[in-house]
């Protein structure tokens, strides 16, 4: 079956059973940062201007989502995705920023910088900020982070490592047990369609491969898009059916072929984000997934989840 064929069986799939794409909540909020703010090339080094200041609403949220920033424009990329997670789940945001020389101007600033901008396009979501002197930015995080319901980090994708870059966010995701959230965005800001596009999770039939599945449903779900799950062969699982609902949200199904790194990078390009599993030991494991929480964030061509 020809590619263009299968679209139209898995449109004529979804026009039967009622499930017709529309617009969904994450597509409304993205376009409204990307409407609202005027974005440099995240990864070009110089000063971002501040929006203007907008009342802090009174807002009562149970979550949090805690964003660790530094002074690279890709805090500010990493910051808006928190943000929108924050809206989404009703959550509050934490915005961190460590130094390792100590408190000064520059930090408080970044903060009050990024305060605003938040205010400026979610003014629905409670924000609170902390400057953390310390000497390890990652250590800082990691013990800033708490019961937090998800942490995000922005991921340069050059060779220089800033204060909250690639080292801080490789640690991270390994070492904290919670979700992990690394904002990776080449080529950012996308079009509108972004906010259309589905979660990708992989499948191989392993236990934390099971936990990503449940989370990106749980994650598709608040923003209301589809799930694509890739199934290395071998998982056992029964691809007869190529799309199926679960409890509201519309999942494909579609064989991984090739090196599963390879593919997952290419289906990073059509996904609002990657979930990926993280496995204790991925060289014991014997999971061909094992290596992917480690890998993806490097060469994603959008967000990457970590859990389990």
């Amino acid at each position: 079956m020809t590619d263009l064929s299968r679209f139209r069986a898995e449109t004529e799939a979804r026009r039967a059973a009622g499930e017709v794409r529309h617009p969904n909540r994450y597509g409304e909020v993205i376009n409204r940062y990307l409407g609202a703010v005027d974005y440099p090339d995240p990864y070009a080094a110089g000063p971002k201007p501040a929006p203007a200041m907008r009342p802090h609403p009174v807002y009562a949220a149970t979550g949090v989502v805690l964003v660790g920033v530094d002074d690279s424009p890709i805090s500010c990329v990493a910051v808006d995705h928190a943000a929108i997670e924050a809206e989404l789940h009703g959550w509050r945001l934490h915005i961190v920023t460590v130094r390792r020389g100590g408190a000064d101007r520059a930090g408080a600033d970044l903060l009050r910088r990024l305060t605003d901008r938040v205010h400026a396009s979610s003014p629905t979501v409670p924000v609170t900020s902390r400057l953390i002197a310390a000497a390890h930015p990652a250590q800082a995080l990691l013990t800033e982070v708490g019961d937090a319901g998800l942490l995000v980090v922005g991921h340069r994708h050059e060779a220089t490592a800033t204060a909250l870059g690639r080292s801080v966010a490789d640690r991270v995701g390994r070492h904290h047990s919670g979700p992990v959230l690394v904002v990776r965005m080449p080529g950012w800001p996308s079009g509108a369609e972004f906010g259309a596009r589905p979660l990708v999770a992989a499948v191989d039939g392993s236990g934390p491969s099971r936990a990503a599945v449940e989370f990106a449903l749980a994650e598709a779900r608040s923003r209301g898009c589809d799930v694509t799950l890739l199934h290395l062969v071998g998982d056992r699982m029964d691809l007869a059916r190529r799309l199926e609902t679960r409890d509201g949200v519309p999942v494909h199904h579609r064989i991984l072929n090739g090196d599963p790194m390879t593919a997952l990078v290419e289906e990073s390009s059509r996904a609002a984000a990657v979930v990926v599993a993280r496995h204790a030991h991925p060289a014991l494991s014997g999971s061909l997934l094992g290596s992917a929480a480690h890998l993806l964030p490097h060469r994603a061509l959008c967000p990457v989840f970590l859990v389990g």
